[in-house]
């Protein structure tokens, strides 16, 4: 008999976690480090934590024998050694293959529209403001901008980038996008130099592929206008951060906001370079919370599951 086990976050799952074990006997239990990982030659079939500080290799796949298939209840897979899995028969699906499944989630985009917005009003400094006592005793320092009649570009135009539009078209801005594999859509198309030299703040809302991996660096950054804005919620290596940094130091008017830091997958996240940035007040740093909702979560595991039940539909998992 196959067995599952999820190890994403699980205790708000309610009914989804029923459904799971219906359709497999699963155990529920959160993994976020590589020796948290017991062997187990039964498993077949595992969810894994999109948050885990490892990535799944030949090592990992090794404490699983008979293991069949990988779901990661997130769009990004690069927790997952898919090479490695490969050679091991092991089939990968992450929420790119449920696109019906991953469209009713809005969690990411509502998140990247928060960075957006504080890097443009500047709510982490009023807050700090408030804690150490002050009260508008610096306006100069929390002035902000509006939305209204900003220009925003979007790099990647997918699920995040449509939401995106239309939230920032709600507060009158102009939107335009990067996307070379964007077709017949309802949207201005700039060249990438374009948006960062032009627009007033940057989006970054791509997929990290082979591609994109380090595509945005120096000389795009240095390119942006004075009090440009910056929002990352890909991830971080389809930045390249040293050179963020080194534009940052000289630079003091961007204004940025990330979800991501390069190195999340292998628990490097601690000596980003651009974490002095976030102590000192000048850009801000959240822990890749964009996707962290009891909704959303529970819409992603719902989704993975339907993963796993077309994967094994007219085969008998038990």
């Amino acid at each position: 008999m196959g067995k599952a086990l999820f190890s994403a976050p699980y205790s708000f799952l309610g009914p989804v976690k029923d459904a799971y074990e219906s359709f497999l006997p699963t155990e529920f239990r959160e993994i976020w480090k590589r020796p948290e990982l017991t062997p187990d030659p039964g498993l077949t079939v595992w969810a894994p934590n999109p948050g885990q500080s490892f990535i799944i290799d030949d090592a990992a796949l090794a404490l699983f024998p008979a293991l069949e298939v990988v779901a990661t209840p997130s769009t990004g897979s690069n927790h997952i050694d898919r090479a490695a899995c490969a050679r091991r028969g092991v089939s990968v699906y992450s929420l790119l293959d449920n696109r019906p499944g991953l469209d009713r989630i809005s969690a990411s985009a509502e998140f990247t529209f928060l960075l957006l917005h504080n890097a443009m009003r500047r709510l982490d400094r009023g807050l700090i403001e408030v804690t150490e006592g002050r009260w508008r005793a610096r306006e100069d320092f929390l002035r902000g901008n509006e939305l209204q009649g900003k220009t925003i570009g979007l790099i990647g135009y997918g699920r995040i980038g449509h939401r995106m539009k239309r939230y920032c078209e709600a507060f009158d801005a102009q939107v335009v996008c990067h996307d070379p594999y964007a077709e017949g859509v309802d949207i201005a198309v700039w060249p990438m130099a374009d948006i960062f030299a032009k627009a007033d703040a940057v989006v970054v809302c791509c997929q990290l592929t082979e591609e994109t991996r380090g595509m945005i660096g120096r000389d795009l950054f240095a390119s942006m206008r004075h009090g440009g804005v910056l929002v990352n919620t890909s991830r971080g290596e389809v930045l390249d951060e040293a050179a963020l940094a080194e534009v940052l130091a000289a630079r003091p008017d961007l204004r940025v906001g990330v979800d991501v830091l390069a190195g999340e997958v292998t628990g490097q996240t601690g000596a980003s370079p651009l974490l002095p940035f976030h102590r000192s007040g000048q850009m801000v740093i959240t822990p890749h919370i964009a996707g962290a909702c009891y909704e959303s979560q529970s819409k992603a595991a719902a989704a993975t599951l339907e993963l796993l039940l077309r994967h094994y539909e007219g085969k008998d998992q038990r």
